[in-house]
């Protein structure tokens, strides 16, 4: 049960689902996919868990070093170190904007991230692992009760599931809210890119790229006794979270109903109109938003306008376009809010407790989140990093103490990235952009043996640097074809394709730059894979990471593909039943969101 919620807290933060919300108050149902991407990779949980306890060791960097040498590991750590960034990152940002909402804006973003912040850095710096494991299960259990707590008010405040059918807005404000996929039409008009089963299956297989190598994950399987412990908590626990995802989801559409008036889509028509037809110089802007001194929300959302389109307009961009642009800025900042705000609304009403229980519970999602990502970080730059090859054979005290600093310094450098975050699902997609490159050379390393050194390099290098160029203006330019409105001013690229690029390019050129380079000697693959296949005894002790206790298990033999250089073991009787087992899970929880989603229809 304390894997289950470890694995539930660590990877689970309420980032998450104002993300959700957000995407829902968007697109409709089909934002329940930015947390459902991870659905159809949960089954292969039952199956990597093992891999991860087998490898004995302490960081994912461990596996690298031993799968490859010494300056992959080392690049691990970077981008390891890099990837907690944008996760703490990702995860204040969201959280801020919905403590703002929860106090009805009274308290500004900023100074909500700061606290949060300085909350989870005191117990995580003064804490451990041990520690992250038992506060985890308590955050696990105050995550769910506040993934929870609002939807049974919210939905009878929208009048039932009949209400959400019956009140939800009409065309053109709104329209197909309760399809899985988001219509293009909609999309258009707020400046997104519909849903699509293209956009859902690449969303999926970023997601099988990245979990592999999020930093904690190594943690969350390792941290258990046996392998069970590891299969059953990374799994299960998993699926626990996509049940919350459907809660988030359906207070999403009910906060559709509640807040999205035709009078709140003329407000946000008016704004457009203002920002559209304001030159992009300081003295005008000034003075719009000096008109709207008395009324704050107003100005707060003028102000955001303009910051998002000022690149447009001093680009000569016409008004149509700048009114797009603005439209959906002022849409995309109210939705990144709606989720506390309709707490603020709602929950006094039923008791004045609930408010402060909710953000006991949001703040539990944050630090269990956010403690485990730094400690991981700190742990990669101490051990990996420092100790190898800056100060050697110093005291642990020495160690730990550096380690604290590092995790200091990890948490301020995700505070300054806060400021690039345009909206919640800017910071999401960000992350899992970041965080999916280097699972092309987890993958290729596991299961294929002429995979190199060189190809590892190749492939995470080229995939960061194609994250960068497709999102650059002159490569959008030379193929338009590729963004998700090749019609729009000012052109993005289409989400689901640069997965694509960034994922399918780095693979093919890190294949062929490993059939040119040499491979890794015979004798350390042979030791990796020996590992690999070399069940856990409960107890064991082993002496260095990596590598084998005095009295192994006997090692499980056969392999699903005879081919001397492919490594993909024949699955066992305990793998295959887990496996065929949690697919059933995937089925019951689409059918049981589609039920949902059609209860109470006309």
């Amino acid at each position: 049960v304390f894997m289950m919620f470890f694995a539930f807290g660590s990877g689970t933060s309420s980032e998450q689902a104002v993300s959700v919300v957000a995407k829902t108050w968007r697109v409709g149902l089909a934002g329940i996919w930015y947390q459902f991407l991870w659905l159809f990779s949960t089954p292969f949980y039952w199956i990597l868990a093992p891999l991860f306890r087998r490898m004995r060791a302490l960081t994912t960097a461990d596996f690298f070093e031993k799968r490859f040498n010494s300056s992959v590991a080392t690049l691990y750590c970077f981008v390891g170190i890099w990837m907690s960034i944008t996760m703490i990152g990702a995860t204040v940002y969201g959280s801020g904007k919905m403590v703002s909402g929860l106090t009805g804006n009274q308290l500004p973003y900023e100074y909500a991230v700061y606290a949060m912040t300085l909350m989870f850095l005191l117990y995580g710096v003064a804490g451990g692992l041990g520690a992250a494991v038992v506060t985890d299960f308590i955050q696990g259990v105050l995550t769910i009760a506040f993934s929870f707590m609002l939807l049974p008010f919210a939905i009878s405040k929208a009048g039932g599931f009949a209400g959400l059918h019956a009140n939800m807005p009409e065309p053109p404000i709104r329209e197909n809210m309760f399809d899985m996929v988001a219509s293009t039409e909609l999309a258009t008009k707020l400046g997104a890119e519909p849903i699509t089963m293209f956009y859902i299956v690449m969303l999926s297989f970023n997601a099988m790229m990245s979990i592999v190598v999020q930093p904690h994950i190594m943690g969350v399987c390792a941290a258990g006794k046996t392998e069970m412990e590891g299969r059953v908590g990374f799994c299960f626990g998993n699926f626990i979270k996509r049940f919350c995802t459907i809660a988030w989801t359906f207070i999403g559409l009910a906060c559709v109903v509640i807040y999205l008036t035709p009078e709140r889509d003329q407000h946000y028509e008016e704004v457009a109109r203002i920002v559209s037809t304001t030159p992009a110089t300081v003295q005008a802007e000034a003075s719009v938003l000096e008109r709207f001194q008395a009324d704050p929300e107003n100005q707060h959302q003028l102000a955001h306008a303009l910051d998002a389109t000022r690149a447009m307009r001093e680009g000569g961009a016409n008004e149509e376009s700048v009114y797009q642009e603005a439209y959906g800025a002022v849409d995309r900042d109210f939705a990144d809010r709606v989720f506390g705000l309709a707490a603020h609304d709602i929950l006094p009403g039923i008791s004045p407790g609930l408010i402060g229980l909710l953000l006991a519970a949001l703040l539990a999602a944050v630090m269990s989140t956010c403690d485990a990502q730094m400690m991981v970080a700190s742990g990669l730059f101490t051990e990996n990093i420092y100790r190898r090859f800056m100060i050697r054979n110093r005291t642990q005290k020495h160690y730990v103490q550096v380690g604290r600093l590092a995790g200091i310094v990890i948490v301020i450098a995700s505070l300054m990235l806060n400021k690039y975050f345009k909206d919640a699902v800017h910071a999401l997609e960000f992350f899992w952009k970041n965080a999916a490159v280097m699972g092309v050379a987890w993958w290729l390393g596991m299961f294929w043996r002429g995979y190199t050194s060189a190809g590892a390099w190749s492939s995470t290098v080229l995939g960061y640097v194609l994250i960068w160029m497709t999102e650059q203006s002159w490569f959008l330019g030379t193929f338009p074809g590729l963004a998700a409105d090749p019609e729009a001013a000012a052109l993005r690229i289409s989400f689901p394709i640069q997965i694509l690029i960034y994922l399918s390019i780095p693979a093919i050129v890190g294949i062929v730059v490993s059939l040119f380079t040499r491979r890794t000697d015979k004798q350390r693959l042979d030791e990796f894979y020996l590992c690999l296949r070399t069940p856990v005894r409960p107890g064991e002790k082993t002496i260095a990471p990596c590598t084998l206790p005095e009295n192994p298990l006997p090692p499980e033999t056969g392999k699903l593909i005879n081919h001397p250089d492919i490594e993909i073991p024949r699955p066992s009787k305990v793998g295959m039943i887990g496996f065929a087992g949690a697919w059933c899970m995937v089925a019951f929880i689409i059918y049981f969101t589609k039920f949902l989603a059609s209860y109470g229809a006309p």
